[in-house]
């Protein structure tokens, strides 16, 4: 590794650690530009960063680094049985950047990446061109499934790229979900009716106590509200829902609050979900955090692990009970363990 900037120290990413290969790429240039009082070290691979052994996970998402990376093979990969696919035969989630700014517990980046620290692949242009070939038939990708594109937006610039991207085929549909209130980066984009912005949303307890470094439940609101207003299509999720003894009272009053300011015409789909993960990204939670969401007494089944059918079973019912006195059932989706 080679350094080749020492500046003071900057509040995001203090070091940058740039592949040789991708030096002169146009959107590594803007990136150091943006970050010009961060560490600039030179890297063959990100891998040497990335994967290297014995790295801390908790004590790396206090003081994130970022990664500038030229993506070698796939970008697009099958979506997973843990996600919905909205009816799409064709859906796809899409990896251009590893790793996200927030730090919640019951996240399973933890249990699938070796390091908190966040890789950008710059190379953008590749993965378009990999889509382009899916594109003879209506296709849905998820271009947060991975990270919070949204909430890196002012850094990245990735998902006015993809908005852009998608106006080219009217086969392509998006949806780009997050946590974050960062609708500013689309203020000035005009709506298009192929794509879905998608809040995750839970009860401000529920935020404070498992979902670090996210906005509050009122932020997110806002944004959505903003988003609906300027014309976009707007999925808001509940999911996934964590169970606690308080769950009923929280996510309750959740329901109410979200349709007290986001009048329940506007929305295009709202999505309910209890907390689920691949059993082998548990025991790797279960190494890095003492939180109760990693030893709670799962369900185990086909390797995917989530509350038991009881309570899965009175998780939907509560929450479909209420949502339903706002919002036709023909909105909501519902995500269920298959039987």
């Amino acid at each position: 590794m080679k350094s080749i900037s020492q500046p003071s120290s900057p509040k995001l990413f203090s070091h940058l650690y740039v592949e040789k290969k991708v030096l002169e790429h146009p959107q590594t240039i803007k990136m150091i530009e943006k970050f010009d009082r961060s560490h600039v070290i030179v890297i063959d691979h990100y891998k040497e960063v990335f994967n290297r052994p014995n790295q801390s996970f908790a004590a790396q998402s206090t003081a994130k680094k970022l990664i500038l990376a030229h993506k070698e093979g796939k970008f697009l990969h099958n979506g997973s049985q843990y996600s919905d696919g909205f009816g799409f035969e064709n859906f796809f989630y899409a990896s251009t950047l590893m790793g996200c700014l927030y730090d919640c517990d019951y996240c399973y980046l933890q249990g699938l990446y070796p390091s908190a620290n966040t890789v950008l692949f710059v190379n953008l242009e590749d993965a378009f061109a990999e889509v382009a070939t899916h594109l003879s038939n209506p296709t849905l990708i998820a271009t947060s499934y991975d990270t919070d594109t949204l909430a890196i937006e002012s850094l990245t610039g990735q998902t006015i790229q993809w908005l852009e991207f998608a106006e080219r085929y009217e086969t392509l549909h998006l949806e780009i979900r997050t946590k974050s209130a960062n609708f500013k980066p689309l203020e000035m984009i005009t709506p298009n009716k192929r794509v879905t912005l998608a809040w995750t949303l839970s009860p401000q307890t529920i935020i404070e106590r498992y979902e670090h470094a996210t906005p509050s439940l009122d932020a997110r609101l806002k944004a959505a509200k903003n988003a609906i207003d300027a014309g976009w299509n707007v999925r808001l999720c509940i999911d996934p829902v964590i169970y606690t003894e308080q769950f009923e009272a929280l996510y309750v009053e959740l329901i109410d609050k979200l349709f007290t300011q986001i009048p329940a015409h506007t929305l295009h789909q709202l999505t309910l979900g209890s907390f689920r993960m691949s059993q082998s990204h548990l025991r790797s939670l279960k190494k890095l955090r003492r939180s109760d969401i990693a030893f709670y007494p799962y369900s185990v089944k086909d390797e995917m692990v989530t509350y038991p059918e009881a309570i899965e079973a009175r998780i939907l019912e509560t929450l479909l009970a209420k949502a339903t006195q706002f919002i036709p059932l023909g909105k909501i989706r519902t995500w269920q363990r298959q039987s």
